[in-house]
């Protein structure tokens, strides 16, 4: 009878947590499909594993010139690097943990980062914050 009543509450246990979770595909198709007044069904998401949101965003480097009083003091000019080095890589690292995702459809396409959003008690993992990159020409 005790093996019957563990199990039970096991089943009941994993069933419970796991219609909390919502995953990031899910809600990448959600957003999209909220955006673009997209009909679910017709919203094709693929995940992107190969592609940084950093790069995304951000691209391949800063493009920040210093200003002229510390361009002409080298001193100046290599805390400012060191500076921009460390703040750019911080940046990059906190974009990197998003999911990028690759959504089309209603010929929309377009490249989007997903995380579960963190609340006062830890990650709310019933929902999904999707985040859009700039427009891009060709996919």
């Amino acid at each position: 009878m005790r093996a019957v009543l563990s199990n039970c509450l096991l089943v009941v246990f994993v069933v419970l947590s796991s219609t909390g979770c919502k995953r990031l595909k899910t809600g990448a198709r959600e957003d999209f499909a909220e955006r673009y007044s997209c009909p679910e069904e017709r919203v094709e998401v693929r995940e992107r594993t190969d592609v940084k949101w950093s790069t995304v965003v951000l691209g391949a480097g800063t493009q920040e010139a210093p200003p002229a009083e510390v361009k002409d003091d080298p001193a100046r000019l290599a805390k400012w690097n060191a500076d921009r080095t460390e703040k750019d890589a911080e940046t990059r690292k906190s974009l990197d943990n998003l999911d990028v995702f690759q959504v089309s459809g209603c010929g929309h396409d377009e490249l989007v980062a997903c995380a579960h959003p963190r609340d006062g008690e830890g990650v709310a993992t019933d929902r999904v914050v999707c985040f859009q990159g700039p427009k891009r020409a060709n996919p």
